[in-house]
């Protein structure tokens, strides 16, 4: 990505900052699993590559999709300040090229299955809705993940809110269906506990980094990098970037070797909140 496509993303706000201010004393954990993934890497219009690992940002969307929160209404929830996120690869995907064919669905009469007037007995018209001629449809290619499971630690620093959502976890409560990235992409959440998190000094995590400023470049460590989209704002009915990081983590999924310095130890895991 050029220096022009991260101004552009970042809007009035062109930080490069990462580390969570809110260090917490517990977190939930839980696996997330599905057949496919696919987190858009910002930047790119017709083709869409993915991101391996979800970016913060699309931690949170899942988040608050499962709590039913409107949209553009929890990025204060999940700022630096009031939330903590880690995410462990525990089986780094392949990935697989795809051609999607997707039709507007945004106008209010952009589906339109049956016009009134039409009688169901005129089969190949009901086949040929209007809007499939009004409305064109586009082919894009997609990079899809396949098999993505992770391991999520999140804590928030609102408790009422923390609660509610470790209870949907634990019952399969969710407002809106989980899917990693892409609607279609239907995930499973398994394995939801609750752990103490302890500071502790390590040479390497097994979680991902949202910044690559503690990470410690080693011989025979292969360690890819990517910019990604970190927090987000309520902005002019819509919503803005305000800090970007580099999401890094090891290409054959591995550890990563770190200076220790934003280490904590969460269940079986060691890993950076951020």
């Amino acid at each position: 990505m050029s220096q022009q496509d991260i101004t552009e993303y970042t809007g009035k706000n062109d930080n490069s900052t990462s580390e969570s201010g809110y260090i917490p004393r517990k977190c939930i954990g839980f696996d997330i699993a599905a057949d496919y993934a696919h987190f858009r890497r910002v930047g790119n219009n017709s083709a869409k590559p993915s991101y391996l690992i979800p970016p913060r940002t699309t931690v949170a969307g899942l988040l608050a999709g499962i709590m039913g929160m409107p949209r553009n209404s929890y990025y204060d929830l999940f700022g630096p300040d009031s939330s903590a996120v880690a995410v462990v690869p525990k089986n780094v995907p392949h990935t697989y090229t795809m051609g999607i064919t997707t039709v507007n669905t945004k106008a209010d009469d952009a589906i339109q299955y049956l016009p009134e007037e039409k009688h169901y007995t005129k089969s190949a018209e009901m086949l040929t809705p209007e809007s499939y001629i009004k409305y064109d449809r586009q082919r894009d290619t997609y990079e899809m993940l396949v098999d993505p499971v992770y391991r999520v630690y999140v804590s928030l620093k609102d408790e009422d809110v923390h609660e509610d959502l470790r209870e949907r976890l634990e019952d399969s409560r969710y407002h809106y269906s989980p899917s990693l990235g892409l609607s279609e992409c239907i995930a499973e959440i398994s394995s939801v506990d609750t752990h103490t998190v302890e500071r502790k000094d390590v040479d390497t995590i097994d979680s991902a980094s949202y910044d690559d400023s503690g990470v410690v470049p080693t011989p025979g460590v292969s360690i890819k990098r990517e910019r990604a989209p970190l927090y987000m704002e309520q902005f002019d009915g819509g919503r803005r970037t305000t800090a970007f990081g580099n999401l890094t983590y090891v290409a054959d999924g591995g550890s990563l070797p770190v200076d220790g310095s934003r280490s904590y130890s969460v269940g079986p895991h060691d890993v950076a909140f951020y």
